[in-house]
């Protein structure tokens, strides 16, 4: 898309239409066409992400009730040798992935490529949606992707955004609700100092 800034500084397409934006007023990702081929569990189709992670969390793949439970909401994260040492963490987790059930987990689990070469379960309380990840435009420099900005940042009207991003607070890693038949390769024991990373 061929994006431009008007009077104020901020972003908008050359053709952009009402739906581009949502009821915020930020600008959002057009993705046009039919899906083909097989499901690529690791991307996220700009609508439908924004659809289940704003307001009440909904399960990722079927857009049904996430898992609850005393601990809290099902979060299932790809965990690659970057993170796998922040586990067991005393601060929180920024992720663009929603909220599961063990359904669709299970499921994932089976059918992801990313999840299988190393996952951990989280089950959260406090989930609040803190901004939006997408591309970064200035008018004077070349665009930046996958820039997360939180709401109330400047730059918010400079962002073409492609994911809203939830702060996973005081998370606790769930290592017996999928622990059946699957193998998480993330060390235990391990203490994270917050603000956390930004996952997914």
């Amino acid at each position: 898309m061929t994006v431009l800034f008007d009077e104020n500084g901020h972003v908008y397409f050359a053709d952009e239409r009402p739906e581009d934006r949502d009821v915020d007023g930020l600008l959002w990702e057009r993705w046009e066409g039919a899906q083909t081929g097989e499901l690529d569990w690791a991307a996220h189709h700009p609508a439908r992400q924004r659809e289940v992670m704003d307001g009440r969390p909904l399960c990722g793949v079927c857009k049904g009730d996430p898992d609850r439970d005393e601990r809290g909401t099902l979060w299932l994260l790809h965990a690659d040798e970057n993170v796998q040492a922040l586990v067991s963490f005393l601060g929180s987790v920024t992720t663009a992935t929603p909220a599961v059930c063990i359904s669709c987990a299970r499921r994932a689990l089976r059918a992801c490529q990313e999840l299988q070469r190393g996952f951990i379960a989280l089950r959260v309380r406090e989930a609040p949606v803190i901004g939006v990840r997408g591309t970064l435009y200035s008018p004077t420099e070349a665009p930046l992707a996958n820039q997360v900005v939180r709401f109330g940042d400047v730059a918010l009207h400079r962002v073409v955004a492609r994911q809203l991003m939830r702060e996973l607070i005081n998370a606790e890693l769930d290592e017996t609700t999928l622990a059946a038949g699957f193998s998480t390769t993330v060390p235990a024991g391990v203490a994270l100092p917050g603000p956390g990373p930004v996952w997914g």
